[in-house]
């Protein structure tokens, strides 16, 4: 299946154990960066910190560059969250297995 987010386009079986780990850690990861965020901070920090635990995620799972592929140089937390929440979408659509097995008979 291809995962698209703008312009950006990946090859991506989300289905496949090890790049299903491979995206359970970098999730895990962002979760983690985003809960030490010091909300103290301006709000142009938060953001900046927002957008940078994402595009960590996303270079993590898609291979280094990627978010500057799918975001140029704006550090848009809209944007960011736009494609981490379409990546969770995609990685969490399992209808073709469901489709499957009920084929099947299960």
């Amino acid at each position: 299946m291809k995962f698209t987010y703008g312009n950006f386009s990946r090859e991506v079986d989300n289905m496949d154990v090890a790049v299903v780990r491979s995206y359970e850690k970098n999730l895990e990861e962002f979760y983690r960066r985003v809960a030490h965020i010091d909300m103290k901070k301006t709000a142009s920090g938060i953001y900046a910190d927002i957008c940078d635990a994402g595009e960590a995620m996303l270079d993590g799972f898609f291979g280094e560059g990627a978010s500057r592929e799918m975001f140029g140089e704006s550090q848009s937390v809209r944007k960011v969250m736009e494609a981490v929440c379409g990546l969770n979408g995609f990685m969490n659509d399992v209808n073709a297995v469901v489709d499957c097995m009920r084929r099947v008979g299960a």
